[in-house]
């Protein structure tokens, strides 16, 4: 079978391999790495529209958005209208803050058991992979 090695197929098992991977070990701290990914990005660049942040994080906006009403729900995320009613700006809470802090000792666990197990080579290669411009 010619797709048998298709490359799309096995590139989102890996990536589904370690999302459960990081969400297994960050567990604890009642953190996903979905939300941490977000939540990091806020706390390091600030607010921003959701169409910058969907674009920092590689996401579609709609995905996005679902992946946001939880973070909001928990207070860890505020958004409002920007000086464009249609653009919504998003920014983190000091609760979200705090759970980031919280789940940085599990996301650095996960981190650094990917990266064993990814071995620098690999770890390479998924680098380079995400810096490219693919489409």
């Amino acid at each position: 079978m010619a797709t048998a090695g298709c490359f799309c197929m096995t590139s989102r098992e890996a990536a589904r391999k370690i999302t459960r991977l990081y969400d297994s070990r960050m567990q604890e701290s009642g953190v996903r790495i979905t939300q941490f990914t977000i939540l990091s990005q806020l706390m390091l660049r600030g607010e921003m529209p959701i169409g910058k942040l969907a674009g920092l994080l590689g996401m579609e906006r709609t995905t996005l958005t679902r992946n946001l009403a939880p973070l909001e729900e928990q207070k860890w995320i505020t958004v409002r209208s920007g000086d464009d009613p249609r653009a919504r700006l998003i920014a983190i809470t000091a609760p979200g803050r705090a759970a980031v802090r919280r789940a940085f000792p599990y996301w650095s666990s996960a981190q650094a058991q990917v990266g064993k197990l990814l071995g620098s080579e690999g770890q390479a290669a998924l680098k380079l992979l995400g810096s490219r411009n693919l489409g």
